[in-house]
């Protein structure tokens, strides 16, 4: 695993004030410590190896929130990258951040998953607006956060990896909060996926380049190898716009950095594509060996 000590992050909120707002696992966050149940059972059955580049991006500068915007992937594609992410943030010593992941609502009509999201995930089920989460970035009550805005495109196939986001809340809170964005994009999960693609490779027009259907359902074979990549990603829209713009502007604009983002995102996936091949053949050698 790539990585790298940074900045020590500095929370500006005193030790009583942090006392006096948090508690975990309620629908604000949990320290990332916490994790630790999901991640060690992800890396226990799910994923033989697991490696993670450029994890440095990940690290609190200058006590800036940080909100990480990764690639879902089809069906449970985005849990190894959770599992790194956190085990990442706790082996260098962030593992008292507050944060969470947030999913697609619709996980919550199952009965159970919403408890668990909120205690072992760091859900924010609480926080029901852009607003409210861009002030808990603010004030630091939130110190890491992230999504896959993919959402419920997860269930569809693109001609890209990365298919069109269905959100940008995350985006807009990020930018507004003053929080660093860091873009994630992971390989290696797609045998837990099968593709009903349309018939002689087309896709249907003005969808995005849609071809096909996800299927990704259980029993989950174990992944021999599972590769990451972060990217720190500076948006071209400041805080102030938002203030000055008008909301037709700000939404066009929050289009355009949704795009760039996911196209920054597909070209990532392309260089952790060629990294999880040349990892694959290493290991086909050794075992020939």
């Amino acid at each position: 695993m790539k990585s790298g000590m940074d900045t020590p992050f500095t929370n500006e909120l005193s030790a009583k004030e942090q006392t006096a707002v948090f508690k975990s696992g309620t629908g604000k966050g949990i320290r990332l410590k916490a994790m630790q149940p999901f991640y060690d059972f992800i890396f226990k059955y799910l994923v033989e190896e697991a490696e993670l580049h450029n994890g440095e991006a990940l690290l609190p500068q200058n006590g800036k929130p940080v909100v990480i915007i990764t690639s879902h992937g089809p069906g449970l594609a985005w849990a190894p990258v959770l599992a790194l992410l956190g085990k990442h943030y706790v082996d260098f010593g962030y593992g008292d951040l507050v944060g969470g992941m947030v999913p697609h609502k619709a996980v919550f009509l199952v009965p159970g998953l919403k408890a668990y999201y909120e205690k072992v995930l760091g859900t924010p089920t609480s926080v029901s607006t852009v607003d409210e989460l861009t002030r808990l970035l603010k004030t630091r009550e939130i110190q890491v956060i992230g999504t896959a805005p993919e959402g419920a495109n997860c269930l569809l196939s693109f001609k890209e990896y990365v298919g069109p986001f269905r959100s940008r809340g995350m985006i807009a809170a990020a930018i507004r909060g003053d929080a660093d964005l860091v873009l994630v994009a992971h390989q290696g999960a797609e045998t837990w996926n099968q593709q009903i693609k349309l018939p002689f490779g087309l896709s249907l027009p003005n969808s995005f380049g849609l071809r096909g259907v996800n299927i990704a359902l259980p029993p989950y074979k174990k992944l021999d190898h599972y590769v990451a990549q972060c990217k720190a990603y500076k948006p071209t829209m400041k805080a102030r716009d938002f203030k000055v713009r008008s909301t037709r502007e700000c939404r066009l604009m929050l289009h355009v950095e949704a795009e760039q983002i996911r196209a920054e995102m597909n070209l990532m996936t392309d260089k952790v594509k060629t990294l999880l091949a040349g990892r694959r053949m290493q290991r086909l050698v050794k075992q020939n060996g």
